[in-house]
């Protein structure tokens, strides 16, 4: 299937990156290294990098929530891939494709401007690797690997597939810590933490168990929400360090003033597949 935009719209500021941040990992000499994937629930905008810098200053300056691994993309040219370029357009926005004509017919577009190659998508499905949906919005595009956030997407009036944008592997490095290789990552979002209900304001993705921390006890924030994704199973528990009583979450919660549970949870056990205790 031919495209003619792949793109996602994005917030980036290019002072702080622009090819050089993306021609740093992409050339970090691993053959599988891990895309990131970030969220601005203000603007509702999502970044998609290889680069730790970018990811880091990002949730640091800009308001962005880590939603954690999105799948491995290749550092180089391989055999049966294909780049996935990145520009920056004059209205501000990032725009992302993986087709040479188009991406030069943007880069010389007035106010466009290239930003280089993020990394290298396979141009069919091999072994370990599974597919990098391309969904339209009204709006914006989004760039999936989870089979139940494109089906969610498709729901929504005037929301559309357009198909695969080229398939990530199911393995790799985690350049940015928290895992080495051959670690397999989850297809699509981790959960995430927010700091306010209805799954708003600061975030932090929950990509393994989450023992406590101070900035999630009061200062500055409290989890008075949680998105879990298809698959996933939360154990929450009162104390830190899995400590006092405990729940099952196995769906999106946002508890209400009232709830036992409101303000409460200070550490997270996290499992694929049904948790190995019973709800409680």
């Amino acid at each position: 299937m031919k495209f003619t935009a792949i793109a996602l719209a994005i917030v980036f500021t290019f002072g702080c990156f622009g090819p050089a941040a993306l021609k740093t990992a992409a050339q970090s000499g691993n053959d599988y290294v891990a895309l990131y994937r970030l969220y601005n629930a203000q603007n509702r905008d999502r970044i998609y990098t290889t680069s730790c810098d970018e990811k880091n200053t990002i949730i640091r300056s800009d308001g962005f929530a880590d939603e954690g691994v999105a799948g491995y993309i290749a550092s180089r040219q391989l055999r049966r891939t294909m780049p996935l370029y990145r520009l920056l357009l004059s209205s501000g926005v990032h725009f992302y494709t993986t087709d040479n004509q188009e991406m030069t017919n943007l880069s010389q577009t007035a106010g466009n401007k290239s930003e280089g190659i993020v990394g290298y998508v396979a141009n069919s499905q091999i072994n370990k690797t599974v597919p990098f949906y391309r969904l339209l919005g009204s709006d914006r595009h989004l760039y999936t690997t989870n089979e139940q956030e494109k089906n969610n997407f498709l729901q929504n009036p005037g929301n559309k597939s357009e198909g695969v944008a080229g398939y990530l592997w199911s393995s790799g490095r985690n350049q940015c810590g928290g895992g080495g290789g051959g670690v397999s990552p989850i297809p699509g979002n981790f959960p995430v933490i927010y700091a306010q209900a209805n799954f708003q304001g600061p975030a932090q993705a929950i990509e393994r168990d989450f023992a406590g921390s101070g900035d999630w006890e009061g200062n500055p924030h409290v989890i008075r929400s949680i998105r879990v994704p298809q698959g996933w199973y939360l154990v929450l528990y009162e104390k830190r360090n899995y400590k006092g009583k405990s729940y099952n979450l196995n769906s999106d919660w946002t508890p209400q003033p009232g709830d036992g549970w409101f303000g409460r949870i200070k550490s997270i056990k996290v499992y694929q597949g049904k948790p190995p205790i019973q709800p409680r």
